[in-house]
């Protein structure tokens, strides 16, 4: 989240998870290998700092989607999102 948005309560997220939440919510998804988990800690590490929201969330997805030299899959991205949306909305 940006200050700007901090402050003015731009994006409305309260709720986020941390960097433990975010790993073990990717270690639930089968179908991502340990190098896409790791290459997922590097895109989303900023984010992953405060702990992530879903406005954030939401961007990083927009961005590996558009990706072309992006290594995952568009159904793996889609799982990703689903997944961390879930955790996030538990909050």
């Amino acid at each position: 989240m940006g200050i700007i948005d901090a402050i003015f309560g731009l994006t409305g997220d309260t709720h986020h998870i941390s960097r433990g939440e975010f790993n073990a919510a990717l270690h639930k998804i089968s179908d991502l290998s340990e190098q896409e988990r790791k290459y997922l800690n590097e895109v989303f590490s900023k984010d992953l700092e405060g702990g992530l929201t879903a406005f954030e969330l939401r961007n990083r997805i927009e961005n590996l989607r558009h990706n072309p030299d992006d290594i995952l899959e568009p159904w793996e991205i889609e799982q990703v999102r689903r997944k961390l949306l879930g955790e996030i909305e538990k909050k």
